[in-house]
């Protein structure tokens, strides 16, 4: 029995559950009746529930029927590199291969893991596998993962759900890798390579960009983008989905270029009766809501979410109604928020069919008023955003909008106190500080991000058991250092980190990161649990490296390591490194 099996019936809360279900001649997993076992898989792993629970050579096991619907979806997210080389036996296996219907592939802690996918599994293996799924999903994926995917999209025939988003782009990337993304979805999505699909996620730090020279999909139902400019969205106003019925836009660009006014607003979006957008543009008008909306008049529910906009009339009730009115006649719900800077002259005219709550809020020389729509959140789906506060800026006017239940990230870079993780943060488990941590950080905190203005490393750091993803933004400045972090993060699983730029640090560091090793102690005691780490490589130039072969060469020759790839993997040529162990 694995140690997570182990832990979910420590775990398993038996008296929640009715107690004619509880015996005293259980003895085994095969006398626990139905109800208890579903309850214990939501303490497992997909590579637990598979390891226990996965036997196609006898399907007709109970254990195995019970756990069918899992086999189905499958989650490669943080794994060992064992427990990825698991099941991509099961995938290769000839006579019982796993064939999911749902597949989710994450880069999010193991920064390679979808380019390993696609490089160790075999074509007909990832053709075979993508013939039957119905669902995919890579998230925090590269270009090169949008190019790996492209190969095998024609074996995609039975896709009806896919959900894309590309990782946050490096400060200085190039134009070319955005242009490459944006051609790639386009052909994806508008070149009739996906004809079966009917809902698209897709996410782009930039926002996608789009052609009027683009062929419309007519099977498209549900659509979720990130577009680039509100120019995209009249694009694909103008027919490129025609049957849409729910549509949720983001806008990135922060400047709107169109003049563009609505020329044809007959029932082109006839279907589409639920419509959200997120701008954030401070020059975004009441006249682009007018003109967006002449595209969908059979609109049921609307959900606007407009930050830090100039024009005073999203503030006057009686003329944002109106305008809904005569645009939507068949709106039921509206969910609205609003943010917008005040002036001496602002007119603010109370809503009367929706109700609405208003907010003063900023500080002695600049003053922002906050309306939006009751309740909020309206569902667990409400995607409005918080209005935006500005640094030094109160909230004079208190509301059932609480932030900091909503606040998942907390950003404590000034001062010398942490107490606002008991207060603003509370509800936070991600956090990012230029301070020393000198507090025991709360349980809920597990993800952390060291920002480039942190101080010096020490090893008299108070211990942070909760940590399990460190990302350091700076360079390290010697082997020390590392040490320092392994000590006061002991339980690190996810890794992120720059090596110091001293050759002979540098390669100190890579044997800490790869044997684990405390020179000092002589012992290895330091990460455990590490699973993945992500490195800059700047001491490479004067190195040949073309590909991951090439670059595992490298490392095992810097390491001073036996060549042993049962022990760990290196991806990333040719700027960085990844050791997936």
């Amino acid at each position: 029995m694995s140690n997570n099996m182990k832990r979910a019936l420590d775990n398993t809360e038996f008296e929640s559950l009715p107690l004619k279900h509880i015996h005293r001649t259980v003895t085994s997993l095969l006398d626990l009746p139905n109800e208890m076992l579903l309850f214990i898989y939501h303490y497992l792993s997909t590579t637990d529930i598979l390891r226990a629970f996965y036997t196609p050579s006898n399907c007709e096991l109970r254990l195995h029927r019970l756990s069918y619907d899992h086999f189905k979806y499958i989650k490669l997210d943080g794994l060992t590199n064992d427990e990825f080389v698991y099941i991509s036996t099961l995938f290769s296996d000839h006579a019982n291969p796993l064939r999911p219907q749902s597949l989710i592939l994450s880069n999010k802690h193991v920064t390679c893991l979808i380019s390993s996918y696609f490089t160790s599994i075999t074509d007909n293996v990832i053709q075979s596998i993508f013939i039957h799924l119905t669902s995919l999903i890579l998230i925090n994926c590269s270009t090169e993962n949008l190019h790996s995917l492209n190969k095998y999209i024609t074996h995609l025939t039975q896709l009806k759900y896919l959900h894309i988003t590309i990782q946050k782009p490096d400060m200085d990337i190039e134009m070319n890798h955005l242009k490459t993304c944006n051609r790639l979805v386009n052909e994806f999505l508008f070149e009739e390579n996906l004809v079966s699909i009917h809902t698209i996620h897709y996410e782009i730090y930039y926002g996608l960009s789009l052609t009027y020279a683009l062929k419309r999909h007519i099977n498209l139902r549900h659509v979720h983008l990130v577009l680039a400019t509100i120019d995209d969205l009249y694009i694909l106003l103008n027919g490129l989905i025609p049957n849409v019925q729910i549509l949720i836009i983001e806008l990135f660009q922060t400047k709107i270029s169109s003049t563009h006014l609505c020329q044809n607003p007959s029932a082109i979006y006839s279907h589409l009766t639920q419509f959200t957008l997120l701008e954030s543009s401070t020059e975004f008008k009441i006249d682009n809501i007018k003109s967006i909306l002449g595209y969908m008049t059979n609109l049921v529910v609307l959900t606007l979410s407009i930050h830090d906009t100039y024009d005073p009339l999203f503030c006057h009730g009686p003329i944002m109604e109106s305008m809904l009115t005569e645009y939507l006649p068949y709106l039921r719900q509206f969910y609205y928020t609003m943010t917008h800077q005040m002036t001496d002259d602002l007119l603010i005219q109370d809503f009367h069919r929706w109700p609405m709550n208003v907010i003063f809020y900023g500080m002695e020389h600049s003053k922002w008023i906050h309306i939006h729509s009751l309740p909020w959140p309206a569902s667990k789906n409400d995607q409005r955003r918080l209005p935006i506060i500005r640094i030094g800026a109160k909230l004079p006017v208190s509301s059932e909008v609480k932030r900091y239940e909503y606040t998942r990230y907390a950003v404590i870079t000034e001062g010398h106190d942490f107490s606002p993780l008991n207060t603003e943060f509370r509800y936070s488990y991600k956090m990012l500080t230029s301070l020393s941590i000198d507090i025991k950080l709360p349980l809920r905190i597990h993800k952390l991000i060291l920002s480039r203005q942190l101080a010096t490393l020490t090893m008299n750091s108070i211990v942070q058991p909760s940590i399990d993803h460190l990302i350091v933004e700076s360079s390290l400045k010697n082997d020390e250092e590392m040490l320092a972090l392994a000590h006061q993060f002991p339980n690190v699983k996810y890794l992120e980190l720059n090596l110091p730029y001293n050759k002979s640090s540098f390669m100190n560091c890579l044997n800490i990161l790869s044997n684990r090793y405390d020179i000092h102690k002589k012992n290895n005691c330091l990460w455990s649990k590490l699973i993945h780490v992500s490195t800059q490589l700047f001491d490479t130039q004067e190195e040949f490296i073309f590909n991951d072969k090439q670059l595992y060469d490298w490392f095992i020759r810097y390491a001073n390591l036996k060549d042993d790839k049962d022990i760990f993997k290196t991806y990333g040529y040719p700027s960085t490194l990844s050791i997936w162990y």
